[in-house]
């Protein structure tokens, strides 16, 4: 079984505990500023899409099993919000392709949760998206090293 991503984050960044503790205060941030069903959702969606698999094995917070189910048919599902499903499409074409991102996607978000709720939503989600690509090449890195 791999390490938690938590753990990894420890053994690469070894004795330099300030950045590992500046990365988990802002990953502990991303999540207090946004709704926690919704980011996780989008976390879990994104997984999927890069391939994480030990992200999409730790779905935290516990998420709702009809939504985790149809995850992957979310723009069809009669399971998902309005709110949840414009944080899907965002959360999906932020991650495949950042620069291409339609305004309307982006107004969708900001039409339901306002200016702030919007910036803070898109903070987080580049947070969760990060610490997952970091965590893909990290154990690429080591997985080359032990070969």
């Amino acid at each position: 079984m791999r390490e938690s991503t938590g753990e990894l984050f420890k053994q690469v960044l070894g004795y330099r505990t300030h950045v590992a503790k500046e990365l988990a205060d802002i990953h502990d941030l991303a999540w207090e500023v946004t709704n926690k069903e919704i980011l996780g959702l989008c976390k879990l969606r994104i997984a999927m899409i890069l391939g994480c698999d030990s992200e999409v094995d730790a779905m935290s917070p516990p998420l709702n099993s009809l939504k985790v189910r149809d995850l992957s048919q979310w723009p069809t599902s009669k399971n998902f919000t309005d709110l949840e499903k414009s944080c899907l499409r965002f959360s999906e074409e932020f991650t495949i392709d950042v620069a291409s991102i339609p305004d309307d996607s982006a107004f969708a978000i900001r039409n339901h949760l306002g200016d702030e709720g919007f910036v803070n939503f898109v903070n987080a989600l580049l947070v969760i998206e990060q610490r997952m690509r970091l965590l893909i090449v990290w154990r690429k890195m080591f997985e080359a090293v032990t070969v």
